[in-house]
């Protein structure tokens, strides 16, 4: 009797997936939170869906250009106050992290959210600067039309350094790696840069910098806009499509001396800290969310969620992660929609 119970479940199930219906991760029918993987073409456009889970510039592109469509919903405050979730981070190969040319680097970088918000710095010398050094072919993620103040705040760009983000970073793995099919790994503790004190070492020879366009490529603007400001004759820098990033840091030989990676791939890839150190996080999540005219969704009601559908873009990557992450933090069982 009981292995024909188990039959007839299997059979079930076997049904359920066959007719497109729910894969349920979690909750009860009408509980739990709906969750369904969208293309960025499908935001705004399905009615099935109350929610959209949108990064920026795209968000800002869509409520531009849909009427209908509003801002519902910080998703970095809704994961952990203004802060955010770690987002991009900043690696350097290690036989150069101590020099002080890294010391230099940075510097800049701490200062890098305030040149960008800064009333004298432009959108096209922000566009100019990425643009100039976009790989051939690629068409720019911002542009003059889609890149404002409001924008540049949205992408969260501030760095701060390993010492002071160590935790934070071991945390958000810890939570992801626990929402994910998949771990990335948590990081060693040697992966993050101690320096305090950089070498007064000069650094010879030219120094390859990569970064994936988007917000990413924003934090390293300034870097790029006043290039001479390292004291540095051959600082080449490549702003490269997002999912090509991870090849610059991996084989024998990777070309990138310095790197701006997805957290949760320079974990995955650098983590036990023998080849790459992290200097520290760049961005601190650029996700929000999007509805057509619902009520905003904050800490204090996130659980008006129950029963609806949210619609994820890249919902097996790391916005579709940090948004189980949220809903879990917050006692709401989701489950995903096949």
């Amino acid at each position: 009797m009981k292995k024909f119970l188990i039959s007839v479940m299997c059979v079930a199930v076997s049904v359920a997936s066959l007719f497109g219906l729910s894969a349920c991760v979690g909750g009860k029918s009408g509980q739990a939170v709906n969750l369904v993987s969208v293309t960025a073409a499908e935001v705004g456009v399905r009615g099935d869906v109350d929610y959209f889970v949108v990064p920026e510039p795209a968000a800002s592109v869509k409520v531009g250009a849909m009427k209908n469509l509003v801002f519902s919903g910080d998703v970095q405050k809704l994961y952990g106050g203004e802060e955010g979730y770690p987002q991009a981070v900043v690696v350097v190969k290690n036989n150069i992290a101590a020099n002080s040319l890294i010391g230099a680097l940075v510097s800049e970088l701490k200062t890098s959210e305030d040149w960008l918000l800064s009333e004298e710095v432009s959108s096209s010398t922000i566009c100019n600067a990425v643009a100039s050094h976009l790989t051939k072919g690629m068409t720019p993620t911002f542009t003059e039309k889609n890149l404002d103040k409001s924008v540049i705040e949205n992408c969260s760009v501030k760095f701060t350094d390993a010492r002071n983000c160590k935790q934070k970073v071991k945390a958000f793995m810890e939570k992801i790696n626990a929402v994910g099919q998949s771990a990335f790994g948590i990081p060693q503790d040697k992966f993050f840069s101690e320096e305090s004190n950089f070498e007064n070492t000069e650094h010879v020879g030219s120094v390859s910098v990569y970064a994936p366009d988007g917000a990413p490529a924003l934090g390293l603007a300034k870097l790029m806009a006043e290039m001479p400001v390292l004291n540095v004759t051959d600082m080449n820098y490549g702003i490269v499509d997002a999912t090509t990033i991870q090849t610059y840091v991996t084989g024998s030989e990777p070309r990138a001396d310095i790197c701006v990676l997805p957290v949760n791939l320079a974990v995955k890839l650098l983590g036990d800290g023998e080849k790459y150190k992290m200097l520290g996080t760049l961005t601190n999540g650029n996700l929000f969310l999007l509805s057509a005219g619902k009520p905003s969704v904050t800490k204090e009601n996130i659980s008006s969620l129950k029963g609806k559908t949210v619609g994820v873009v890249n919902l097996a990557q790391v916005p579709g992660l940090v948004f189980k992450t949220v809903l879990k933090d917050n006692g709401l069982e989701f489950k995903e929609l096949i």
